[in-house]
């Protein structure tokens, strides 16, 4: 006996008129919208876990930038006032690093409160230097201060 008739007899042992073979020719309605729809449920998880892996990524690339930049704009900051006096802009793009921007703020600092004895020392101030590295338009925000003493 040759497999075609074993296939065929076992088909017309439940009383149907065809085989097996010829009885399923495709999927239900039903069985195809439920595949379509655990195929939508997964596919949504992992968007939502692609999504999540971006917002990680940005936010780690900015902790990681900012420092270095924060100390890039104080180390300026200082060039500028050692060698001609001048204060490097409060509020600037940085060239180079798309999307960052920074502020710096610098206050004095009353020095004859902190030491009254050394009264006679008016020739160098005491600073503290504040530089707020920003990203996105401010959705991620770094600060960096620093003291130094600078000359008249």
């Amino acid at each position: 006996m040759n497999i075609s008739r074993i296939i065929f007899l076992i088909g017309r042992g439940n009383g149907s008129k065809r085989g097996i073979l010829q009885r399923s020719q495709g999927f239900t309605l039903l069985e195809i919208m439920v595949a379509v729809a655990i195929i939508a449920i997964a596919f949504t998880s992992v968007l939502k876990l692609h999504s999540q892996t971006v917002a990680m990524n940005i936010a780690s690339n900015f902790h990681v930038k900012a420092p270095l930049l924060a100390r890039k704009v104080m180390a300026e900051w200082e060039t500028g006032m050692a060698t001609d006096g001048s204060i490097q802009a409060s509020s600037d793009s940085l060239d180079g690093f798309p999307g960052f921007t920074f502020e710096t703020n610098q206050d004095t600092i009353v020095f004859d409160a902190l030491y009254p004895e050394k009264q006679d020392d008016s020739e160098r101030q005491l600073v503290e230097i504040a530089c707020t590295i920003l990203y996105n338009h401010g959705e991620y925000q770094y600060t960096a201060k620093t003291l130094k003493f600078i000359s008249q």
